[in-house]
Parts: structure tokens; C-alpha cells; sequence
């Protein structure tokens, strides 16, 4: 009764490494420990030779006679081998099964049913997904979850942070990303494993080029559909609402694996609304493309663009000069407007290009531009260490936003809206950043921030690429 429970793990951690010694070559001594395959086997030779008849019980003369094989009745412990039948006697017959015995010196039987041994989950992006371990046991030691060789438990994911009591593995808002394969098995068991294959699937993301588009009868009309998702999305047209395929011909066909329609010798009657459809088991997204069929093709497409753009970009050019700004009208290859370096901003004392010290004339100097949602024209002038907004709708000037020192190119993320913004630090490139200018289409008065340094330091940047709208704007 004097035996406690942590001097007895003691006892029976020094009868496995007793025996260890006894029956494990030299280099393996420790592996027990670690490997349950070795400690399976370990215990089989200890539970033979306490067995000594061999009937597949040990009872308390065959303990004893071991006790006095070991030399063990001068220990000094509390604790004995008969403290065996007080623990780990569970039907309190005085007699140890090997199950008994397993179960003393923590050998679990596990086991796992062939057809579980692989399993595929599917999780649409943006869900949650919950792996379940199918390795079985009436005593099952923890389960560690691995991907590529990674022990999962030990690196504290916040997207794979609970494995519950099951040892079931939780992944919280599943991306792209954690698609693969995953493997589970119990702490000292990596032979017995089960492989979970996660796969992921997307929406589809669908763009129709051209939006619009105006034809003269007798030439040829492309409608093309760009589409990405997991799986790869099926695509299928309607014409004004109606399936294209009932339509099909040698003049009206479909390519590029349904990717592409084309109308050779275009007809007044081929004008209309030509919807692309992308559909697959996670969504469906859909995107119209307009074809005109008319005579003045050439006025009727500068009709559509003033009439859905407004007097936006969409049916101008602005060109940047030495002398300022011109808006052309492309189709009439007309200049609309002339915004010159001395042109105020709107409301403000401010030039669009200031007259620089030592320079005789007044010009301008551009490195790079981008249009903005329709509504601005936001422009880099790399000697004034700024850029100049142009309001798209009243086509002036109205602010100027100070950035670091010599602004060389922008590039705006429709997604984000924000304007990204790399500066050399000085003609040599010897001190390039990058700053953002967040809710870049909005109304409000701009300033840019600095992208967090690495190190309490910016590293060199040469260049910077901001990937399309598509499946990896949606996860990165």
C-alpha cells in the first residue's frame, strides 16, 4: 500500500531498460522509448520469461521468482513487481494477461481498417475543414499530425491551431494553400500511419475580352472568356439570354475548348449580348461581352464608350509632354484640352509642373502613370519627389501627394485600391523604397506609407510585381 503511483513508473522504467540490456543489441538500448515497434517486442521477451510455464499467465510465484532472480528484494523503493497485480490487475484474478502486461508498460494495441488508410477530404475556399484520425485503440497515445515531414502539433499555426480531443486536426479558413497531402499517426507509432489528401476547390473567376466591341457587316467578331477555379471550371455562351450551341455553323464556332466564339462575315443580326458562363463545384461567375453589327462601326463604338465611360478615360488619351498634358478624343483625333506646366491645381496656388531652378523654360518630366477606377489619373514626376492627380471628370489637376525622392513607377491594385509606388532615392538608385497610397479612388486629400521595414531597416528593392485580379489576389 506504501507503493506510489510515480515510484512505480520508476520500477517499471527500470525493468524495461533491465531487459533492454538483456536482449536489445548495444546501439538500440534507448529506442524503446521512442519506438513502439521495439517496446512491443521488448515486452514480448520480458512477458516469456516472467511466464515461466508458459500457460500465458504470470501469476504471483512466477513474480517472485523473478524477484529473486533480479536481486530485486533488497531495493530500497516502496514499490515491488506484486505492485503489478495492485495496478495493473484489472479483473483482479492475481493473475497478468500479456494484455495486462501491455498495458503496464504501455504498449497500446492500435490498428487502422485498409480501407482508411487513405482518405480525400474536399473543402471549398474559404471554409473550415476538419481532418479525423482513423487509427483505432483502447488506449490510443496522442496523434501528431505531419506536412512535408513537419510535425503540426509543435509550430503553433494560427490557421491549424486545435486538434481537439479527438486528435481530429481543425484548419480554419482553408486557401490554395493548404492543399496536400497530411498524415497522422499516435506519438511512438510512425509505422502505423494514415494519409489524408486535402483538396481545395475555388470558384471561378471569369473576364470577357473585349466588353464591348463594334463590327461592319462581313468581317469577322472574337468574344473570348478567361476563367480560372479548381477544378477547371466548364464553360458554356448564351446569346441574348438563349444557349449558343443550338446556333452553331460555319460562320458562328466555338474555340479553344469553348473558350472562344467566332462570327466570320458578321451579320445585323449577330448583334447582341454574349454571356460566358463558368461553372464548376464550388460556384458559378458569369461576364457579358456586347457586339454592335452596323454600318458606322467606327462612330458607333466611340457612341458606346462616351455613353457607358461618361467623359472617362475609356474614350480618351492623355498624353504627357515636356509642355503638360493633352487629352485626345482617338476617334476624331482631336485634342480636347491642353492642361500646360503653369496651369494652377484646382483651388490651390500650386503648378502642375514648377519652374526648376537653373532651368530656362518650364517643362514637365513624367516617369509613369495609372488610371484609377475612372475617376483619377494619378501621375509621377521624379524630379518634383511627387505625383500629380488629375480629376479624369473635369480633367484637371487637383492634387499633388509628396513621396520619396525620385518616384519611377506606379502601379494601382484595383483589388485593394491602392497605388504602389517605387522610388530610386536618387538618380543611382541608391536608396529604392516602396510606399502605398490606400483608398487611392477616393475623394479625400492623399498621403502615402511606408511598406514595413525588415530589420528596423528597407531592404534594396529593384523592381515589384503585383499579380492580376485572379484566383491569387483572392488568398495572398
Amino acid at each position: 500500500d506504501n507503493c506510489r503511483l510515480g515510484d512505480y513508473k520508476k520500477l517499471k522504467t527500470k525493468m524495461l531498460d533491465l531487459h533492454a540490456q538483456r536482449y536489445l543489441t548495444p546501439g538500440s538500448h534507448g529506442s524503446h522509448e521512442n519506438d513502439m515497434a521495439t517496446r512491443k517486442h521488448l515486452v514480448d521477451m520480458m512477458f516469456k520469461r516472467f511466464d515461466a510455464d508458459g500457460n500465458g499467465r504470470v501469476d504471483s510465484s512466477e513474480l517472485s521468482q523473478v524477484i529473486k532472480q533480479e536481486g530485486m528484494s533488497r531495493t530500497a523503493s516502496e514499490c515491488t513487481l506484486f505492485d503489478l497485480f495492485k495496478y495493473n490487475d484489472v479483473n483482479d484474478d492475481e493473475h497478468l494477461t500479456r494484455e495486462e502486461f501491455y498495458a503496464a508498460f504501455e504498449v497500446y494495441q492500435l490498428s487502422l481498417p485498409e480501407d482508411q488508410k487513405q482518405s480525400v477530404t474536399t473543402v471549398t475556399v474559404g471554409q473550415s475543414a476538419v481532418l479525423t484520425c482513423a487509427i483505432i485503440g483502447d488506449q490510443r497515445p496522442p496523434i501528431i499530425w505531419r506536412r512535408n515531414s513537419h510535425a503540426l502539433n509543435m509550430l503553433e499555426l494560427e490557421d491549424i491551431n486545435d486538434f481537439g480531443d479527438d486528435g481530429s486536426l481543425y484548419i480554419t479558413k482553408v486557401t490554395t494553400t493548404h492543399m496536400g497531402n497530411y498524415t497522422c499517426h499516435a506519438d511512438g507509432y510512425e509505422q502505423l500511419f494514415q494519409t489524408h489528401t486535402l483538396q481545395v476547390n475555388v470558384p471561378p473567376v471569369i473576364r470577357v475580352y473585349p466588353e464591348s466591341q463594334a463590327r461592319e457587316p462581313g468581317v469577322t467578331a472574337s468574344l473570348r472568356c478567361y476563367a480560372e477555379g479548381i477544378p477547371d471550371p466548364q464553360l458554356s455562351w448564351l446569346k441574348n439570354g438563349m444557349d449558343i450551341t443550338t446556333k452553331l455553323s460555319k460562320q458562328l464556332t466555338l474555340q479553344a475548348n469553348g473558350s472562344e466564339v467566332h462570327i466570320s462575315n458578321v451579320h445585323f443580326e449577330d448583334t447582341g449580348a454574349y454571356t460566358c458562363i463558368a461553372r464548376n463545384e464550388a460556384g458559378v461567375d458569369e461576364d457579358i461581352s456586347s457586339l454592335f453589327v452596323e454600318d458606322s462601326a467606327r462612330k458607333t463604338l466611340a457612341n458606346i464608350l462616351w455613353r457607358e465611360e461618361g467623359l472617362g478615360i475609356g474614350n480618351m488619351f492623355y498624353v504627357f509632354y515636356e509642355d503638360g498634358i493633352k487629352v485626345i478624343q482617338p476617334v476624331a483625333c482631336e485634342i480636347q484640352r491642353h492642361i500646360k506646366p503653369s496651369e494652377k491645381l484646382l483651388g490651390l496656388q500650386e503648378e502642375v509642373c514648377p519652374q526648376v531652378e537653373g532651368e530656362k523654360d518650364q517643362k514637365c518630366m513624367w516617369t509613369s502613370a495609372v488610371n484609377v477606377k475612372d475617376k483619377f489619373i494619378y501621375a509621377a514626376q521624379p524630379l518634383l519627389n511627387r505625383l500629380l492627380i488629375v480629376d479624369i471628370q473635369s480633367q484637371k489637376a487637383v492634387q499633388t501627394v509628396s513621396t520619396d525622392r525620385v518616384p519611377v513607377k506606379l502601379h494601382y491594385d484595383k483589388s485593394h485600391d491602392q497605388v504602389w509606388i517605387l522610388s530610386w532615392g536618387d538618380l543611382e538608385k541608391n536608396f529604392p523604397t516602396l510606399q502605398v497610397i490606400s483608398q487611392a479612388s477616393g475623394s479625400t486629400s492623399h498621403h502615402t506609407i511606408h511598406t514595413q521595414p525588415v530589420g528596423h531597416r528597407f531592404d534594396r528593392v529593384e523592381d515589384f510585381f503585383i499579380p492580376p485580379i485572379s484566383l491569387t489576389i483572392n488568398h495572398i
